[in-house]
């Protein structure tokens, strides 16, 4: 939906809030929700989650009245719902516009470099080596043709890689526990990939920044047909990563490939910098390091990343964990102190959750992600603070185009996909091995709709996932059909 469209809802929404929807008595209204809480407890209830714990919230946006409560003060690891927290208060914080500049610095004379060139970053999560190769074609552009050394400058957030909790599940690889950092390229996954030969000859890997790796092994070109069996021994090697590959690609395909974390952003992003530049025709010579640039050094070429309005969808569509890590510490380094930690960012978002309702001290905020045991929210917490957010005309058009559609888009695509429903229900939602979430909007029919904001939150569901999200789907889909009937 585009902004203007957006901002068409969020007017209806204020229409609703200053008395020119449709009129409904309040006695009406009362009789009607009370029907609709009578539905929800009933739903709660035959769950079929005996010793499991469950806490709802439904609340009217434009009245902040209290439409149904269960268990609402209990708190629960909110799982990915509390992307929904940390968007809004870096949305609040930092404003919709806020962009993030990452620079490429040095000392130019005549076309020429003295001294190293510095990759300066500050904490944009949408950085691509895409990117880079636009910084080393500027670069070129001013005559550079040779680089001594690079020198890669992240100090606007602590050097803490991992975000707090990600520590709990230290073997994984996968780019859900991706290593955080100011310069960070492609999300800090990389992709090896191994292209196949012929019929029992190594196979070629392929890895962008080569220089951060060290790669031993090697992977064979098995027979066309056979099944791919490519497997990646992944230690770290002082600021480098080992990599021990192994096993087969069939002919025929055009190639394998896999996605795993890297463990040093800086270092990562320092030797994808050195293949763009040497990509576009520069000499790289010297190594990479950490550090701030030298005296005398200024911005030579500098990239701006997407409006944060934009940057939050992939928290809210995609539940991406890396990018609300990173938001995270960005809120902190620019309104809190240098370097960004994910403690004064919690902090902050704390703040601002207090803004929006919640009791200081009544909750647990470590992490911006939600992944891990981490968080501790409640349902009336959540839903109180969704509430809140839509009566923001400040941030509520970009706050609604975040979430994911239900039955449409994101982490939603395949859920409640009836027509009934279909594009009616904006949410979050959130999945762990012992807990199940889902907060957001349910948006009635007509053209001046009443709003809900909800939060459904079960804990100790280990595996009863089906029931858990049959529980949290079934809060939207009771609240959608009385609205309905409402409007009949």
């Amino acid at each position: 939906m585009t902004r203007r469209q957006w901002i068409a809802l969020t007017a209806i929404i204020a229409l609703g809030l200053v008395g020119l929807a449709p009129t409904t008595s309040d006695a009406q209204r009362t009789n009607q929700d009370a029907a609709l809480a009578a539905e929800l407890e009933t739903l709660v209830r035959g769950a079929g989650l005996q010793g499991a714990r469950v806490g709802v919230s439904v609340i009217d946006v434009a009245s902040g009245a209290v439409v149904f409560e269960h268990q609402p003060d209990e708190l629960h690891n909110p799982a990915s719902n509390m992307k929904v927290v940390t968007a809004a208060a870096a949305l609040a914080l930092l404003g919709p516009e806020h962009r993030i500049t990452t620079a490429l610095a040095g000392r130019l004379d005549l076309g020429q470099l003295a001294g190293p060139i510095v990759l300066r970053g500050r904490g944009d999560p949408t950085l691509r080596y895409a990117d880079l190769l636009e910084l080393a074609n500027d670069l070129s552009g001013l005559g550079v043709r040779r680089v001594d050394g690079i020198v890669v400058d992240d100090r606007f957030f602590e050097p803490a890689a991992l975000a707090p909790a990600f520590e709990q599940q230290p073997g994984e690889m996968a780019p859900f526990r991706a290593a955080i950092g100011a310069a960070s390229v492609d999300a800090n996954a990389y992709r090896i990939t191994a292209v196949p030969t012929t019929e029992g000859a190594p196979a070629r890997i392929d890895l962008l920044a080569r220089g951060y790796f060290e790669v031993s092994g090697q992977v064979l070109t098995a027979a066309a047909g056979t099944p791919p069996d490519v497997r990646v021994q992944q230690t770290v090697e002082g600021d480098r990563l080992r990599l021990r590959v192994s096993g087969t690609v069939p002919a025929g395909v055009r190639q394998v490939g896999y996605a795993r974390r890297v463990e040093h952003p800086w270092a990562y992003a320092g030797h994808a910098l050195a293949d763009a530049l040497r990509s576009v025709g520069i000499r790289v010579s010297g190594g990479v390091s950490r550090g701030a640039a030298p005296p005398g050094a200024a911005v030579l070429v500098s990239h701006q990343s997407p409006p944060l309005s934009q940057m939050i969808h992939a928290m809210g569509k995609a539940s991406d964990n890396f990018t609300a890590e990173m938001v995270l510490r960005l809120v902190a380094a620019e309104r809190a102190r240098v370097p960004g930690t994910s403690a004064d960012g919690a902090r902050l978002v704390g703040d601002y959750l207090v803004r929006t309702g919640a009791r200081a001290g009544a909750f647990t905020l470590r992490n911006g992600s939600g992944l891990f045991d981490a968080n501790r929210l409640t349902a009336r917490q959540l839903a109180g603070l969704l509430a809140y957010v839509a009566r923001d005309p400040t941030i509520a058009p970009e706050y609604f185009a975040h979430l994911a559609t239900m039955g449409v888009d994101g982490t939603l695509s395949n859920r409640l996909r009836d027509a009934a429903v279909a594009r009616h229900v904006r949410a979050k939602s959130g999945t762990l091995n012992d807990a199940i979430s889902l907060s957001g909007y349910v948006l009635g029919p007509g053209p001046a709709p009443r709003v809900l904001a909800f939060s459904a939150l079960t804990s100790g569901v280990r595996g009863r996932h089906g029931p858990a999200r049959a529980l949290c789907d079934g809060v939207p889909r009771t609240v959608l059909a009385a609205l309905h009937r409402r409007a009949q």
